[in-house]
């Protein structure tokens, strides 16, 4: 059973009409913003089933921008909050003129207002699950797809970066117009905020502990069906996390590799909200491995370097330092490529660090 709701994406078009705002603006108390209400929908089909073998995937969608959870939970992180509900600038904000500080100090606010109101509904979920008895028969796993920036690196606020004008404003191209529903992505690293994301797992009978080791969002699902004593079939990419839940001394990944889908400047492509715009720059591509992440671009200056245990801000480009250890985590990412079959238009510009 799958349980879902879409309806707080805020995304724009041309004329400023948001796709949700029918459906927002008919809320009136906190169980009909969206995770409340999933949530309600997930325990009420619990109780219809909660006595026979279930899988139920829950997917919230929020804490997703805008973040306009009731006024009460931003309240505890910004006591006197006025409800106004600062949209993302998907960029830098000190380039747009009249952003401030508190505006993004606000708007983070928000963001902790929405997910703490997450969290809250969350746990009548679970409370819930361990009233109907599920707790000692019941695998629960609980992940995110990506993080945020708030002001980190510069400056980012968002998850990607728009192509900005010198007037603060997200220009277009006259060619890709009719293609184009607003905005070109340029250069869009993914530092730590973004892709090192929580990973929560349950098993009855199992004590709780913390497991070190480097794992990947693809190794939920072959873990799920090891769970449920079903074969993972040859052509699962991922590797279940069972035995690792069970030994966590054993040893997890030598590396992982976070990207949105590989492009080149010119292909449209329809990250973040699926609407089709323009990529500017290559996509930027991250390779982790022992205390390395790699910030690979295709292009020339643009890869950068960290060691985790020592900067885990990413505070320090180290690949001109170390340029060995760039170039030993880029051919992760080359036999990453190759063992996935990316098509050739896409692998060929990758197949160098130029440094």
């Amino acid at each position: 059973m799958n349980i879902g709701q879409e309806g707080s994406g805020a995304k724009k078009l041309k004329d400023g009409w948001h796709e949700s705002q029918d459906t927002r603006s008919a809320w009136r108390f906190e169980s009909d913003y969206n995770a409340p209400l999933t949530f309600t929908k997930a325990m009420q089909w619990l109780e219809n089933h909660y006595k026979e073998d279930f899988f139920l995937y829950i997917d919230t969608w929020d804490p997703h921008e805008p973040w306009d959870a009731p006024a009460y939970y931003t309240e505890i992180y910004w006591p006197d909050y006025d409800g106004e509900i600062i949209e993302p600038i998907y960029g830098y904000w000190k380039d747009v003129p009249g952003f401030t500080q508190k505006r993004l100090e606000k708007a983070h606010a928000t963001y902790c207002g929405e997910i703490t109101m997450v969290d809250t509904w969350l746990g009548y979920l679970l409370r819930r699950v361990e009233n109907m008895g599920l707790m000692q028969n019941t695998a629960i796993i609980f992940t995110s797809d990506h993080g945020f920036y708030f002001g980190e690196h510069g400056g980012l606020f968002g998850k990607m970066v728009y192509e900005m004008g010198p007037d603060g404003k997200y220009p277009t191209l006259d060619d890709w117009d009719k293609q184009v529903e607003g905005g070109i992505w340029t250069y869009s690293p993914l530092y730590e905020e973004i892709i090192n994301i929580p990973l929560l797992i349950y098993i009855p009978g199992v004590s709780g502990g913390i497991c070190g080791q480097l794992t990947s969002a693809v190794d939920v699902m072959p873990t799920v069906l090891q769970v449920l004593g079903c074969d993972i079939p040859d052509f699962v990419e991922g590797q279940s996390l069972l035995p690792k839940i069970h030994d966590s001394a054993g040893s997890g990944r030598e590396f992982t590799v976070s990207s949105i889908p590989f492009a080149n400047p010119g292909d449209p492509v329809r990250s973040v909200d699926n609407f089709l715009r323009m990529l500017k720059a290559p996509t930027v591509t991250t390779v982790t491995s022992n205390n390395y992440s790699l910030l690979y671009s295709p292009e020339a200056g643009q890869s950068k370097l960290y060691d985790l245990a020592l900067d885990p801000g990413q505070q320090k480009n180290i690949i001109s330092d170390q340029p060995e250890v760039g170039k030993e985590l880029h051919q992760y990412l080359v036999k990453f490529m190759r063992d996935t079959n990316v098509a050739e238009y896409l692998l060929k510009p990758r197949l160098e660090l130029c440094i």
